[in-house]
């Protein structure tokens, strides 16, 4: 494949450019969205000791499924980069938060999802 047609791929099927969360607590809106991959790997790290059965599709739905507008193609995109930027790690940063500031935080950015 030719260069274009690999971005154009990527574009179609791993981007984060339909999230456009605003900055928060000293945090760009590109480091908002490394913060949304850690703290979902961190999630799915916490989760998978309960649930072996659990993957990163499964956990991403759910978050998705609490917001509305999020198209599956996005869902399956954002589960495939966070299980990848995840490979052979073992800890993940929370950024500061801590329990139950992780999960809203998780949504807040995800609620940033805009379909243009």
């Amino acid at each position: 494949m030719k260069f274009e047609e690999l971005r154009r791929f990527y574009s179609e099927n791993y981007s984060l450019g339909y999230l456009n969360p605003p900055e928060k607590n000293g945090h760009s809106s590109f480091e908002r969205k490394l913060i949304l991959i850690s703290l979902i790997c961190y999630v799915y790290s916490k989760s998978k000791e309960k649930n072996p059965d659990l993957t990163y599709y499964s956990l991403v739905y759910k978050l998705c499924n609490k917001l509305s507008g999020i198209p599956e193609s996005f869902i399956k995109g954002l589960a495939i980069v966070c299980e990848d930027f995840a490979y052979d790690c073992k800890s993940f940063p929370t950024f500061g938060l801590k329990g139950k500031e992780i999960l809203p935080e998780i949504l807040s950015i995800l609620n940033s999802f805009t379909p243009f």
